[in-house]
């Protein structure tokens, strides 16, 4: 635990200009993409993602956590994160539109990245030793919650990579004391359902299961996969 919250210390003392600017590009994209709408906010957040999912893989991890295990894979999961968004300006398959379904969801999940230093700082920790909005989880959950606000095409290559990221992230809760982390757990749950819903409804035929059959099915798997979280915290 003491060297998992000392990679924490020094890359927050290290690189926290770095860290404002990247969070300073992602309110710019994202406000545009909300109120302004165009192709270049769109294929530059596209951009964007594959640039932070790297800072994650070759800054945070090969850098600062190279002295954690398992670092190195790790380090290559974010990288196919960044592979996901490179498929996706090369197919332009996302489109980044608001579909309105899942609106204010997506603005929730949007500003749950910046709670991460607040839990931290009322849990009594001290900058550098914190949690900030550019840990793996907070963008994983910024990644989320762009999904959730722009849904009427999503990619869901690094939708599963998310969903995945936030099984891992159950584990640091417990191993690493690190109770921020039950946001991404917690936001990724309904979206499952809400998108796999949507992916199923979307493939109706009649030779399927009903849509209702469909989505009950989809809610069993989704509230085992929370149960199974829930004892791997407890």
């Amino acid at each position: 635990m003491e060297s998992f919250w000392n990679s924490i210390s020094a890359y927050n003392a290290e690189t926290w200009p770095w860290q404002l600017a990247f969070m300073a590009v992602a309110v710019v994209l994202t406000l545009v993409l909300w109120f302004r709408p165009c192709t270049w906010a769109k294929v530059a957040m596209k951009v964007y993602m594959v640039a932070v999912s790297l800072w994650i893989a070759l800054v945070y991890y090969l850098k600062y956590a190279m002295n954690r295990d398992y670092s190195e894979v790790i380090a290559i999961f974010w990288c196919m994160v960044a592979a996901a968004w490179v498929y996706d300006l090369a197919t332009h398959f996302s489109s980044f539109q608001k579909s309105g379904k899942y609106r204010g969801w997506g603005i929730v999940v949007l500003l749950l990245p910046l709670a991460y230093p607040v839990i931290s700082l009322a849990r009594g920790l001290e900058f550098p030793m914190i949690t900030t909005p550019m840990l793996p989880s907070a963008v994983a959950l910024y990644m989320l919650g762009m999904l959730m606000a722009f849904s009427r095409k999503i990619n869901f290559f690094a939708f599963i990579f998310i969903v995945h990221w936030a099984v891992i992230a159950i584990s640091k809760i417990v191993f690493f004391n690190i109770p921020e982390d039950i946001l991404l757990a917690a936001a990724c749950l309904p979206a499952m359902f809400l998108f796999f819903k949507d992916t199923a409804a979307a493939d109706e035929d009649a030779s399927k299961p009903s849509e209702t059959a469909v989505k009950t099915v989809i809610f069993i798997v989704v509230v085992l996969i929370g149960a199974s979280m829930l004892t791997e915290y407890v």
